[in-house]
């Protein structure tokens, strides 16, 4: 049966969200009398249930035992009647390709589920988690974090989540679809019988927040939006470059993105914080508001001042 994956920050919603989609995934099997027929199991493998702790993320060395651990869950688990669902931060790039090979060797089928969710909610849940991250983990975590792009294989089908405002029963649907093969008529599909080609084959996702709201109004959605935010990026630095004394002034520097005075309409600034800032940091909070926004429609005179909007509150925390 399918391996489904969870990827995302630490604190994002990860757990609640593979949960829930436990308890779906088994009221369709209870209440489907073609899926009980094929006696289905559900497994759900978390870093919890595999004794992987918080340190062990610290150093490369423990990572690299910490995802042995997950790979021979999955080897041993994966089956022709057993859906394996993988809980657990799952970021790099390298390690879901690995384990999207372990699905093509049994030759089932695979998605993942990206919990998206602003770095600020992220900290405010990981307080009040009974196991919080070390914050200075947390954040370096975070950095880390290489997002899942629905072109790659290994990463497709991608179902993102906006996990402060949406739910996975929305995404069910076609989640169903793609583990149960399930068709109109209510049969099951094999991989192999060209069910995947059958416009017969059910369930579109209803839209939520995380997934497309409307019509892009441009076929170069995503290039603008990426133009517009490296703009915002590039005036960042060559204010930095130009002011030396950025790091160490007591007051930090108010940069003006568009107008000449803060009170005239449509004027846009960010408050540039008391530390130095590095283009790294930028860039990831670039990609970072991005992930958030390119499958949303923003009107292009909208993107410079959320994104504004954005970093300032990323830097006030």
């Amino acid at each position: 049966m399918p391996l489904i994956l969870l990827s995302g920050f630490p604190s994002s919603g990860k757990t609640t969200t593979a949960e829930r989609l436990v308890t779906l995934l088994q009221e369709q099997i209870d209440n489907t009398p073609v899926l009980q027929q094929k006696h289905y199991s559900i497994v759900l493998h978390s870093d919890e249930s595999l004794g992987i702790t918080h340190d062990d993320y610290k150093t490369s060395q423990d990572e690299r035992k910490l995802r042995s651990r997950i790979t021979s869950a999955v080897r041993r688990d994966l089956s022709k009647n057993k859906i394996v669902i993988v809980d657990s931060l799952n970021y790099i790039k390298g390690f879901r390709y690995q384990l999207h090979c372990e699905v093509k060797n049994i030759g089932t089928s695979f998605c993942l589920i990206q919990t998206m969710c602003p770095v600020e909610t992220v900290k405010e849940w990981n307080i009040k988690n009974n196991s919080p991250w070390d914050e200075s983990l947390l954040i370096e975590l975070i950095q880390r974090y290489e997002e899942p792009n629905s072109q790659n294989r290994w990463d497709s089908p991608l179902f993102p989540i906006f996990t402060p405002t949406d739910k996975i029963d929305t995404l069910m649907p076609e989640i169903s679809t793609i583990i149960f093969q399930l068709s109109k008529n209510g049969s099951t599909t094999s991989l192999n019988d060209g069910a995947s080609n059958d416009s017969t084959v059910t369930g579109l996702a209803r839209p939520t927040s995380a997934t497309v709201l409307k019509p892009a109004q441009k076929s170069n959605y995503l290039q603008i939006l990426d133009n517009e935010t490296t703009q915002v990026v590039k005036l960042i630095m060559d204010t930095i470059k130009s002011n030396e004394s950025i790091g160490a002034s007591s007051q930090g520097v108010r940069l003006l993105v568009n107008g000449t005075d803060i009170d005239e309409p449509g004027c846009y600034y960010i408050d540039l914080p008391l530390y130095s800032l590095t283009l790294p940091k930028l860039q990831r909070l670039k990609r970072q508001f991005v992930m958030l926004y390119k499958l949303r429609s923003l009107e292009t005179e909208r993107i410079v001042p959320l994104f504004t909007d954005y970093l300032n509150k990323q830097f006030n925390e």
